[in-house]
């Protein structure tokens, strides 16, 4: 078993929201400061794996995925990041893709 995983669906929210805190519910500022910032902190201080579990959410905004998986690797430096998180789908696969090819590789 995980020491460190958040998943999504159960630990913040089936339906996922846009970039901004201002512009409604369940936003990527808001998955990024209360669940992913603190809980990536915790596994990295230890050495430990973060693991993301994807499935069991309706639909992922791209400004959601962009502001929060993207804020956590400009703040925390993206090799940090690409080596401690785990992600893991059976349905959002292209999530995973566009995290690591499209936001990291920035």
């Amino acid at each position: 078993m995980e020491k460190f995983s958040i998943t999504i669906a159960s630990d913040y929210s089936r339906i996922l929201g846009g970039r901004w805190k201002s512009l409604g519910e369940f936003s990527g500022e808001d998955f990024y400061e209360t669940k992913l910032c603190p809980e990536f902190e915790k596994a990295f201080s230890q050495a430990e794996k973060l693991h993301i579990y994807l499935d069991g959410v309706i639909s992922y905004p791209r400004s959601f995925l962009d502001q929060s998986f993207g804020e956590l690797a400009r703040q925390k430096g993206i090799q940090n990041v690409s080596t401690t998180i785990i992600f893991h789908t059976n349905n959002f696969n292209w999530v995973i893709d566009y995290i690591k090819n499209q936001i990291w590789k920035k």
